[in-house]
C-alpha cells in the first residue's frame, strides 16, 4: 500500500492555492443539438461531464475540495507531529523506567479535551495525542531493551542512567524511529477522520442564507473554508442524502493515507 503515498503527495502539491469557486448556477456545455446551453442547479452527482466526482450544494468541484483538503490534512498532521514527537519521546523513555504507570487511551483523551477546550485548541489536542502515542510506542521498545541481559549487567556494574541512554537505549531505539513516526502519522489521519465525523475541526465556516420560489423561509448553508479532509466529512455528512458519494471521497483518502503509512511502518520496523 505504500505506493499510494507518491500519487497522494502529488495530488496535494497540485492543489489550488485559492478557495474553490462557488457556482450557484452551472452552465452546461454547448452541444450541436441545442442552441442555448442548459443551466444546472448544484449539487451535481458523480460522473457528470462538468464534475467527474460531483459538486457540493454550492457548486464547488469535489476534485478541488479534495485536493485542498488533502493538502491541509498533510500540513496539519505534519505540524502536530513536529510539536508532539519530542515530548512523546522523552515521556516514553521516562515511562520505560516505570512500567507500572499506564497511559490513558489517546482517542478518549482527544475527545475529552476537544470537548472541554473547544475548537481553538484543536491542534494542541492533536499534538497531545501524538505525544501520548509516541510515548506508548517508545516505552514498549525501550522497556524491551531494558530487560536485555546486557543492560542488566550494566546496571549491576553501576552504570549511570546517561551511560545506559547513550550506549544502550538510543542505539536500539534509533532504528525503530522511522516506524514509530509512520505509525503515529497514520494515527493522526485516523483521528482527523474520527473527530471530523463528530463535527470537530479548527477552521471557520461561511454561512450562506438563500431562498427559492417554493419556500419563503431561508435555508442556511454552512460552507467550510480551507477545510481539511476531516472537516469535509463533517460537512458532507449533512448532505449525504443529496450526494452520498461526497462523504465517501474524503474517507477513502484518509483511509488510503493511513494504510499506506502503516505499510511503511511495517517495512521500516527493525527485524528481530
Amino acid at each position: 500500500m505504500r505506493w499510494l503515498l507518491l500519487p497522494l503527495l502529488l495530488l496535494a502539491l497540485l492543489a489550488p492555492r485559492t478557495e474553490c469557486p462557488v457556482r450557484p448556477i452551472i452552465q452546461e456545455l454547448m452541444t450541436s443539438a441545442a442552441n442555448t446551453p442548459a443551466l444546472l442547479i448544484p449539487p451535481l452527482r458523480a460522473g457528470h461531464p462538468l464534475a467527474p466526482l460531483g459538486t457540493d450544494r454550492a457548486g464547488r468541484d469535489a476534485v478541488c475540495l479534495l485536493q485542498r483538503g488533502l493538502a491541509r490534512s498533510l500540513l496539519v498532521s505534519l505540524s502536530v507531529l513536529a510539536v508532539g514527537v519530542l515530548p512523546g519521546l522523552a515521556l516514553g523513555l521516562w515511562l520505560a523506567w516505570r512500567p507500572r504507570i499506564m497511559l490513558p487511551g489517546e482517542v478518549m483523551v482527544l475527545l475529552a479535551l476537544v470537548l472541554l477546550l473547544g475548537r481553538d485548541a484543536f491542534r494542541l489536542v492533536l499534538a497531545l495525542g501524538v505525544a501520548l502515542l509516541t510515548a506508548r510506542l517508545v516505552a514498549v521498545r525501550a522497556g524491551a531493551v531494558l530487560r536485555e541481559p546486557f543492560v542488566e549487567g550494566a546496571l549491576a556494574l553501576g552504570a549511570a542512567p546517561r551511560h545506559l541512554l547513550t550506549r544502550h537505549l538510543w542505539p536500539h531505539l534509533r532504528p525503530a524511529l522511522p516506524a514509530v513516526l509512520a505509525t503515529v502519522l497514520s494515527s493522526v489521519f485516523v483521528w482527523l477522520m474520527e473527530l471530523g465525523a463528530l463535527g470537530f475541526h479548527d477552521q471557520p465556516v461561511l454561512s450562506v442564507a438563500f431562498t427559492d420560489g417554493n419556500d419563503r423561509s431561508q435555508d442556511v448553508l454552512a460552507l467550510p473554508l480551507n477545510a481539511d479532509l476531516g472537516q469535509l466529512i463533517s460537512f458532507f455528512r449533512w448532505t449525504w442524502l443529496d450526494t452520498p458519494e461526497q462523504l465517501v471521497w474524503p474517507v477513502l483518502l484518509l483511509i488510503g493515507l493511513s494504510l499506506a503509512l502503516k505499510d511503511v511502518a511495517r517495512r521500516a520496523a527493525p527485524r528481530a
